[in-house]
């Protein structure tokens, strides 16, 4: 779901290019971006080798190569999290998204999961190798459905019971297990979350969502029936809401919000 893909060209070669001074660089630090300058983003030419530690090439970003590394040494640096990034920057949110990725990825495949030997980084690929296994192993990607249910002029958001004291609520997600389709990933997400029936999906995008590796999968869907009954220990509340009375949710660049915000001008509009 980059809405600014109109306006950059991203390119995602497996092959790195030739590393050059002019290089940019994402580099993280526990878990957060490195912004010693309030940038997102450094120059390669600012920093040592030694500095840098797992490095990984992200892709190209208007033909300027991106990379990614993890900061070598305890050295206390401003810092943004990756919530900050998309407040900033849709490309740029993306761009740290896959950064997170690849270095969680990197991190978590050291050793062959079969036969417990160290793997090797393929060249040409995002892929790490079992050279005895001949296993590969790529960076994950979790798929999730995300669905905004509409009634007319009114529309079912929930507050999970982790986020309750964010204070906002918003649309319903689940992650597709194993041999499902996303048409009945909804189904059954809405129906275990807050009770109800729901009909006519509506696909409406998609997301990256770094937290840890999911890909938000968006839908609309119309209210079918049933009474709304919150899942005990994941749904705080759950209601309908009329679109002149919204409550606080999530900001426009994270899925959910723009789903929101998109139904409401679609509604406005009929």
């Amino acid at each position: 779901m980059l809405y600014e893909l109109g306006n950059h060209r991203i390119e995602l070669p497996g092959q790195a290019p030739k590393s050059t001074p002019d290089d940019r660089l994402l580099l993280w630090q526990d878990g957060e971006l490195v912004s010693p300058d309030d940038d997102w983003v450094q120059r390669r030419s600012d920093w040592s080798s030694d500095a840098l530690v797992d490095e990984e090439f992200i892709g190209l970003l208007d033909g300027h190569a991106y990379y990614t590394a993890q900061l070598n040494g305890a050295q206390d640096f401003p810092r943004l999290g990756l919530r900050d990034i998309g407040l900033r920057s849709e490309t740029a949110f993306m761009l740290a998204a896959r950064a997170r990725g690849l270095l969680d990825w990197r991190r978590q495949h050291r050793f062959c999961g079969q036969c417990g030997q160290p793997t090797q980084a393929m060249t040409g690929e995002s892929a790490m190798v079992c050279e005895p296994c001949q296993l590969r192993f790529y960076p994950r990607v979790s798929p999730c459905v995300i669905v905004l249910i509409t009634r007319g002029p009114e529309v079912l958001l929930a507050q999970g019971t982790r986020h309750r004291s964010a204070n906002w609520y918003s649309t319903l997600a689940g992650f597709v297990e194993t041999g499902e389709s996303l048409e009945q990933a909804v189904h059954r997400e809405i129906r275990e979350e807050v009770g109800v029936e729901v009909t006519n999906l509506r696909y409406q995008g998609s997301q990256t969502w770094p937290f840890p590796h999911q890909l938000m999968l968006g839908f609309w869907a119309d209210y079918a029936g049933g009474d709304i009954r919150p899942e005990p220990g994941e749904i705080a509340d759950a209601r309908w809401f009329h679109l002149d009375e919204l409550p606080e949710f999530p900001p426009s660049f994270s899925i959910a919000g723009y789903m929101i915000d998109s139904y409401r001008r679609f509604w406005a509009s009929a």
